[in-house]
């Protein structure tokens, strides 16, 4: 078992959430370079968890059902555990564009949270990742950012619903640092956390 599998199996971030309804998970699964079945998303914020073996590259589109490409999912070498969250506007049907030369898998989720734990929060790990949901309201909100890795580091604040509120970091290599974003709207939020390295950790409080 790899160093990053390891301690991600060790890192638990995501909290009881009270929800409504949700779409069943979709289950995707393969070897190598292919296109995956298609598979049929609502509006609203959809997370990819994604896992991969081997040394090759491992990059991952998500297209629309007419093959435009909506976004990137990931873009590693090696092996590979990780998420990314992403905001759906039309409902239909899409499919993952994968290129690699190991077995992967994808499993995707369109969480409805209702409720969700109030700030200060802190999250912490490795990797790219969805961060677990908290609530914020108008008004001031700080996050303080910190990452120990050699190369990018992004970090976008989304609402509920996928929508993008605030990039709050877009670095290269190490950082120390924080950001303050006005919060227009009660609600629930989450964080889009996109780390390159499969092994550099970072931590985020949040704090209103």
């Amino acid at each position: 078992m790899s160093l990053c599998f390891l301690i991600l199996a060790l890192i638990t971030i995501v909290p009881m959430v009270s929800s409504i309804a949700e779409p069943a998970v979709i289950s995707l699964y393969g070897q190598g370079q292919e296109a995956s079945q298609k598979f049929t998303l609502t509006e609203g914020l959809s997370i990819f968890t994604m896992k991969h073996l081997g040394s090759s590259n491992f990059t991952v589109w998500l297209m629309d059902g007419n093959g435009k490409k909506v976004e990137p999912l990931a873009n590693m070498i090696g092996d590979f555990m990780g998420a990314k969250g992403v905001g759906i506007f039309a409902s239909g049907d899409y499919i993952l564009d994968i290129a690699t030369e190991g077995p992967w898998t994808v499993d995707i989720t369109q969480p409805k949270p209702e409720t969700a734990q109030s700030v200060p929060v802190s999250v912490r790990g490795m990797g790219p990742q969805v961060s677990q949901f908290f609530t914020l309201n108008p008004g001031l909100a700080t996050f303080n950012m910190t990452h120990n890795g050699k190369n990018n580091f992004i970090i976008w604040l989304l609402d509920s619903k996928g929508n993008k509120i605030d990039l709050l970091v877009n670095k290269t290599g190490i950082f120390d640092g924080s950001k303050a974003t006005d919060i227009k709207d009660s609600g629930i939020y989450c964080l889009d956390i996109d780390a390159v390295d499969a092994d550099g950790t970072w931590k985020i409080d949040i704090s209103q």
